[in-house]
């Protein structure tokens, strides 16, 4: 078990020095905004390459907790088609967050239990009420952030597989609407359209919509 440890830390340092030393070190934010244009054409011209790279780039920052899911799925809104950045993000992000709880659960689990003690005794005394509803409640009304999810279910008993399709599912509306906004955006950003009905419409469901979830699952959210 300590060699197979140390070949993922390995793994995971080997990832993240090839994604900044790529990039030359440079912000995440200020490198999409000013690749944005750059950045689908590479899409038009690439488009295999393009979401194979995307991808790559997502699990690898959210399987190592970096808080960029919103980020990055507005930044799909804008590079791809809507269909197309739905299907990469609902995989990318499900699939880095599986492997989050497993570095979490087999890797950094002390160090998770004492810095985040408060949230994960929340957790999971409402996974052990719950079960699997808990998650799939903080999925669909996230109270809290993506990462943090992802970190504390690794000190649970959760199994993966359950844990990976419950994400998936649970994440879907929320994800669907990031994208859509970044779609929205990339009209405003890169073509200098005016604010529409549907931008607004989007903003207000973003607000609304935990908040209607949460009053649905709060019986699992107490």
């Amino acid at each position: 078990m300590n060699n197979i440890k140390i070949l993922i830390i390995i793994i995971i340092l080997i990832s993240i020095g090839i994604f900044f030393i790529s990039n030359n070190h440079i912000n995440l934010i200020e490198f999409i905004n000013n690749n944005l244009k750059n950045l689908r054409e590479f899409d038009a011209n690439f488009p295999i390459l393009s979401a194979l790279y995307f991808v790559l780039i997502y699990i690898t920052l959210t399987s190592i907790s970096l808080p960029v899911a919103f980020i990055l799925g507005i930044t799909s809104g804008i590079i791809f088609d809507p269909n197309k950045a739905i299907i990469l993000v609902s995989f990318s992000s499900s699939i880095g967050a599986t492997l989050a709880l497993i570095l979490s659960r087999y890797i950094f689990r002390d160090i998770v239990k004492n810095r985040f003690s408060i949230q994960y005794e929340i957790f999971n005394n409402g996974f052990i009420e719950n079960g699997i509803y808990y998650l799939f409640a903080i999925r669909m009304s996230p109270i809290f952030p993506y990462f943090l999810v992802n970190l504390v279910s690794g000190l649970t008993t959760m199994r993966i597989l359950p844990y990976y399709l419950t994400t998936q599912i649970g994440m879907l509306p929320n994800t669907i609407l990031v994208i859509l906004l970044g779609n929205s955006l990339e009209r405003i950003i890169l073509e200098d359209a005016k604010v529409e009905i549907d931008l607004i419409i989007i903003l207000t469901a973003i607000g609304i919509l935990p908040l209607i979830f949460k009053y649905i699952f709060k019986s699992y959210l107490r």
